[in-house]
């Protein structure tokens, strides 16, 4: 994860959704902070992308990796430097489909990132947990 990912969801973002999930994961060794070694790419790249987006860029060209990027701009940057893009969504599907998370812990998952004002429409929703043979968002959030 990008340093400045951190400084944004884990010090800044203390007490939202997610940053103290994060924090531990941290501290478990589940999940690193790096600092990006090319720091003219991520100067380059901060226009016009967030620092937290331009971190992880540079360090999926670094270290030859997937990326996970929500942001539309961001992820067309990088599909356009040929690296291989995920999103929240797509994180979501594969862990349930490698059996990380249970079908309730997907929907409820999806239900709480709307509720905490996640950008992404009923329809993206409803065609990922098509692709997994769930039942429609709709039908499992009105439950």
């Amino acid at each position: 994860m990008p340093h400045a990912v951190y400084e944004e969801v884990v010090t800044k973002g203390r007490g939202r959704p997610g940053s103290k999930e994060l924090e531990t994961l941290i501290n478990q060794g589940k999940v690193e902070v790096l600092a990006p070694k090319n720091r003219a790419l991520v100067e380059a790249l901060h226009d016009p992308l967030g620092k937290g987006e331009s971190e992880a860029i540079a360090l999926a060209v670094e270290h030859g990796c997937m990326l996970a990027l929500d942001d539309r701009i961001a992820r067309s940057k990088a599909k356009s430097m040929n690296l291989k893009v995920i999103g929240t969504i797509g994180l979501l599907r594969l862990a349930y489909s490698k059996g990380l998370i249970s079908k309730d812990k997907l929907i409820q998952a999806l239900r709480e990132l709307k509720e905490h004002g996640f950008r992404i429409s009923d329809k993206i929703i409803n065609e990922a947990l098509k692709k997994l043979n769930l039942k429609a968002y709709q039908e499992q959030c009105e439950q």
